[in-house]
């Protein structure tokens, strides 16, 4: 009998096999996860292609001073959609969470069909409601990927890293799309990218079809929505985000027309964008390993003091490398503090309320980022004013977090001792047990898990079974078509009770 040796073909066929294994892990996950990997990398080439083109006609092909004008009505028309995504969108996404990929497919849809009939109207006032239907569906599509994120990642742990290689794989196939409309734009102009566009997203329609997410009923009242995804912890971590996004607005339009109005050539516009993509997609790579050992909130704070620094010498004077560098401390600002905080409301708001949630607090950031946008886009700035107001964006932004989250822990520690408020909770779920109020039992048994790690951070490896259990047991109890025992209740606080042993409570004392 013969064995293949290292350098035969057979040999050379396993680790091609292996390596592609690994490659597609890293790019788009592993089973329930693919599909809809495959489908937000179309969909970001998509974006891509639509912003070359419309980039193309509403700001390089008009004078400085009318694309001033263009981009300022985009901008206030951008508004509009935010009084309807929350009130609207996010609940009819949440009305049917059970059919989540029909949801995300027809959002894929209209932005395909949005993107095909501005072919006709680019520079017409027709432009402007199809542009409104265009980021309506696009805000909506992020929102649906949010829920189907929850519902297809087993372990709370493993959100950052899914939300992560989403958002990566999604910026590659955007760096492809941009390069490959950049090249049509030349040769077909802004309507052949419109168009390719407007392919893409229905690709990405089909795909998302594919998506199949388990079963299971989850059922809660919106003021269980409201009281869990507004918990100190997670309101804190939006106003870091409100600061980050209206420094990413403002930057990104105060960039542009600082190179319009000192005729920079196209090649530094480029490099600008490569620089702000590259630092996106380092944010992108390195979060997954920073979750290891930084909790969301700190991320979110490493987030904002990262681009802090640069622009605050920026402030002496700006050079064209200084401003590249700056380019890509934003991007790495922007996708670091986006997918700490996704994670972080995924892992709190109910699974069958999260649509509403992910809503409200988009439409908060989007409005962030216009508001940084109208600074920027209707007067010139000297680029060392422009780093003076983006400084004042961060460093007191920063200031704002620092002390928000203070006063958040100070809010969950305002019992005698830490773990006080914890304890509390699991003496009323012991309570309810004797009361035979079993959803109750595991309902406080969770709050109580919440609570330590709210104040103490991350669990120990070996506390991350029994707080994936109490997250299971909890999804039960909030569904009242699904039956609780009382062995589910005794499960939750058996559970809870080893949470407060060992290393939490050398840390606490």
């Amino acid at each position: 009998m013969q064995i293949a040796s290292e350098s035969s073909p057979a040999a050379g066929s396993k680790r091609w096999r292996r390596f592609g294994r690994r490659l597609r892990h890293l790019l788009l996950g592993d089973g329930r996860i693919i599909p809809l990997s495959v489908a937000h990398g179309l969909s970001g080439s998509a974006d891509a292609f639509v912003t070359v083109s419309l980039a193309g006609s509403l700001f390089f092909n008009i004078s400085p001073d009318a694309s001033r004008r263009q981009v300022l009505l985009y901008l206030l028309v951008t508004m509009a959609p935010l009084a309807v995504l929350a009130p609207l969108v996010g609940p009819a996404v949440d009305r049917f969470r059970r059919s989540q990929r029909f949801v995300a497919a027809i959002f894929y849809v209209l932005r395909a069909a949005s993107c095909m009939a501005m072919v006709s109207f680019l520079l017409d006032l027709t432009f402007y409601p199809l542009a409104l239907i265009l980021l309506i569906s696009s805000k909506a599509s992020g929102v649906v990927k949010q829920t189907l994120v929850q519902q297809l990642v087993e372990d709370p742990d493993e959100l950052v890293a899914t939300n992560a290689r989403l958002a990566r794989f999604a910026s590659i196939t955007a760096a492809v799309g941009a390069i490959a409309a950049a090249a049509l734009l030349s040769v077909g102009g802004p309507t052949g990218t419109l168009s390719v566009g407007a392919l893409l997203f229905a690709l990405a329609a089909l795909v998302v079809l594919r998506v199949r997410t388990p079963n299971r009923g989850a059922v809660a009242t919106d003021d269980v929505e409201y009281a869990e995804t507004h918990l100190p912890v997670v309101f804190v971590g939006s106003v870091g985000m409100v600061a980050i996004r209206a420094a990413v607005g403002f930057f990104l339009f105060t960039l542009a027309f600082t190179l319009r109005r000192e005729s920079q050539p196209a090649l530094i516009y480029g490099l600008a964008a490569a620089c702000y993509g590259l630092g996106a997609f380092a944010g992108h790579t390195v979060v997954g390993l920073l979750r290891r050992r930084f909790s969301e909130q700190q991320l979110i704070g490493v987030a904002i003091a990262a681009p802090a620094a640069f622009t605050a010498v920026g402030i002496l004077g700006v050079s064209t490398p200084l401003l590249l560098v700056i380019a890509a401390f934003v991007g790495l600002s922007t996708t670091l503090g986006r997918n700490a905080f996704d994670s972080l409301l995924q892992r709190r708001a109910p699974e069958a309320l999260l649509g509403r949630a992910g809503a409200r607090y988009e439409t908060r950031f989007q409005l962030a980022w216009v508001f940084g946008g109208l600074i920027a886009t209707p007067i010139s700035l000297a680029p060392e004013v422009s780093m003076m107001i983006l400084t004042a964006i961060y460093l007191p932004g920063l200031a704002v977090f620092g002390r928000a989250l203070r006063d958040a822990r100070k809010f969950e520690e305002a019992s005698v001792d830490a773990l006080a408020g914890a304890r509390q909770r699991v003496m009323l779920a012991h309570r309810a047990l004797d009361a035979g109020q079993y959803r109750t039992v595991i309902i406080d048994a969770s709050a109580a898990a919440d609570l330590a790690q709210a104040v103490h951070g991350p669990f120990v490896d070996e506390d991350r079974e029994r707080r994936t259990l109490l997250d299971e047991l909890r999804r039960a109890a909030i569904d009242p078509e699904h039956a609780v025992t009382g062995d589910d209740a005794s499960r939750a606080l058996d559970a809870v009770s080893g949470l407060f042993d060992g290393e939490l409570q050398a840390r606490a004392s």
